[in-house]
């Protein structure tokens, strides 16, 4: 038998995202994902049991590599009274400079329903995006940043349903508010608006 070549599972799961950005997950065959990678059918099964295997572990690794700058600023050294809303700012403008990959991160949203494996590793990574982002609101909310009434969990999970939302909603409707727009509405909500003096137990109480 021909030694395996080493690079041929990485040239895989590249040319299985490149695929998908290029052309969409239901164009992207096992003909085209070997075409690309220079690779024959059988090498599919081989490094990853079958061809679903393959495009789930593309569209995680699509999904991790562009969240990843977003773990690193919330793993810096930086105040955590600033980093929860520096974050909300690098989330919008990480989906504006890498449009190539929001293909592949629509994807694999879509996919989370049917598939098992997308939708676990999908819910790891955001689920460690939201306990950090939880964390470092909870700290401006005792900072008295935030009214006390601001729950972190559901902030933090309010975050990320705007960053999804602004992904699909560029993709949708590209001539709508640009996402650095809507990431100064909510910044000004967040930071001005939910701000309260201090003994304000909730939204509207004064």
């Amino acid at each position: 038998m021909a030694p395996v070549d080493p690079g041929t599972r990485e040239r895989l799961l590249l040319a299985t995202r490149q695929s998908i950005r290029d052309l969409g997950l239901p164009a992207t065959t096992a003909r085209q994902i070997v075409g690309r990678a220079g690779a024959n059918l059988a090498a599919i099964p081989y490094h990853f049991g079958s061809k679903d295997a393959l495009v789930t572990e593309a569209l995680v690794a699509e999904a991790r590599e562009l969240i990843g700058p977003v773990f690193e600023l919330l793993g810096s050294d930086r105040a955590p009274t600033e980093r929860a809303t520096a974050a909300v700012v690098l989330l919008n403008e990480l989906f504006e400079t890498n449009r190539g990959q929001v293909p592949v991160y629509l994807a694999a949203l879509a996919a989370t329903p049917h598939t098992p494996g997308v939708s676990d590793e999908l819910a790891v990574l955001w689920r460690e995006v939201r306990g950090r982002l939880a964390a470092d609101v909870a700290a401006q909310r005792d900072a008295g940043l935030l009214a006390a009434w601001v729950d972190p969990e559901a902030m933090a999970a309010l975050i990320l349903a705007l960053v999804n939302g602004v992904v699909v909603a560029a993709a949708v409707d590209p001539e709508g508010p640009g996402h650095r727009a809507v990431a100064s509405q909510f910044l000004a909500l967040l930071l001005s608006a939910f701000a309260g003096p201090p003994g304000r137990d909730g939204p509207g109480e004064g």
